[in-house]
């Protein structure tokens, strides 16, 4: 069943591109979040090769990014949007984007707030070490960021678990959160959660719905990586935990190129299976 206009006015439909690029279209407003396109790029591989035609980047509204790690913050990714889109950064991240991009830079603190159309964006913290590649003249604030409209969208890049995700709860009433269940490798490194971590982090929310990203999508460069289990387990253990300690909670597993309908009765679900995993996810500029 394809939503209708009303289903997308009323409710939100969100795309999981893959890693940390997500796409939510609500209230007649869209919002790319951490777009990384390359399929190559530090030493790090797509698992699924990009080519063109899809999201539609001539007709995004924003751009949000969470912080300036590489895999998060690709400036050759940000120029394939188009340059009156703006992008919306922690405080800090316009010296450096600037230098790169011909965007606008809208930076962000913890408790500001940005209207594009009929959507706030609301900027909220996160908990993320810088680690041993973050060059030292980057900005090092991170943010997650709740999107308002028909419905309340919480989109995280990269944090660990911290206490004040309940108070972001109670504050935006979230109908979705955007989950980062794993990083890039094998191991979980640094301030990043674990499937578990981010079942307690949804109960922590109280989220209606809740879409697990950053898996599954890149890996480091070499054969011996594209097979192993931790690109395909860390959504099921997260759905396994939040079943066993939210169990009202609705866990939709996307695969990259995915896209659901969130808001909308249980009874009235919509997946629109576009892209496989092992398919090429596509691009328009």
């Amino acid at each position: 069943m394809q939503p209708s206009a009303k289903d997308l006015h009323e409710n939100a439909k969100i795309t999981f591109v893959g890693h940390a690029t997500t796409l939510t279209e609500m209230s007649g407003v869209r919002i790319l979040t951490d777009p990384l396109f390359r399929n190559n790029f530090r030493l790090l591989k797509r698992r699924s090769q990009l080519c063109t035609t899809s999201i539609g980047l001539d007709s995004i509204d924003a751009v949000v990014l969470s912080h300036m790690h590489f895999d998060h913050m690709d400036y050759p990714s940000l120029r394939m949007i188009p340059s009156h889109v703006p992008i919306i950064a922690p405080e800090g991240a316009g010296r450096y984007l600037k230098k790169k991009v011909a965007h606008d830079i809208v930076e962000m603190r913890e408790g500001d707030s940005v209207r594009v159309g009929d959507v706030d964006i609301h900027a909220t913290p996160s908990v993320h070490e810088s680690g041993f590649y973050w060059p030292m003249w980057f900005s090092k604030k991170v943010l997650s960021y709740v999107f308002v409209g028909s419905r309340t969208v919480f989109f995280v890049g990269d944090t660990a678990l911290f206490e004040d995700l309940a108070d972001i709860g109670k504050r935006f009433n979230i109908d979705t959160a955007m989950l980062p269940v794993w990083g890039f490798g094998p191991y979980i490194r640094g301030d990043h959660m674990s499937p578990a971590e981010a079942a307690e982090a949804l109960s922590m929310l109280s989220a209606r719905t809740a879409i697990p990203i950053h898996w599954g999508t890149v890996h480091p460069i070499g054969p011996i990586w594209e097979k192993m289990s931790f690109l395909e387990e860390p959504p099921r253990v997260f759905s396994r935990e939040a079943a066993r300690i939210v169990p009202m909670t609705d866990v939709r597993i996307l695969s990259p190129g995915e896209s659901t309908v969130v808001g909308a009765p249980s009874t009235d679900k919509v997946y629109l299976r576009e892209l496989g995993i092992e398919s090429a996810i596509t691009v328009s500029a």
